[in-house]
């Protein structure tokens, strides 16, 4: 497991080059690192998102995608807005 510091200093690194926001959510919805406020009023959409078979997607205009660790989902990455940009974002994160 990375700790809440290293994940935090990485999507706050991100946000400064990028200027779109980021959340990093455990599987069970609790927000561990966030550059935006009230990120835990996600928590609903990432427990459903964690049960479904897509590994990302676009829920209330967020791309959220999965985070794996040998195969196993650990992590889900909310990034603010549904552009292309995001997405991109997004998956490089």
């Amino acid at each position: 497991m990375i700790s809440n510091q290293i994940l935090q200093n990485t999507i706050e690194g991100l946000k400064a080059i990028t200027r779109i926001d980021l959340c990093v959510m455990d599987i069970e919805g609790k927000v561990l690192a966030s550059t935006f406020s009230n990120a835990e009023d996600y928590e609903k959409f990432v427990l459903e998102f964690v049960n479904s078979p897509a590994d990302s997607q676009v829920v209330q205009g967020h791309q959220f995608f999965k985070i794996y660790d040998e195969l196993q989902v650990e992590y889900v990455l909310v990034a603010k807005g549904n552009s292309d940009d995001v997405y991109m974002i997004g998956k490089m994160a």
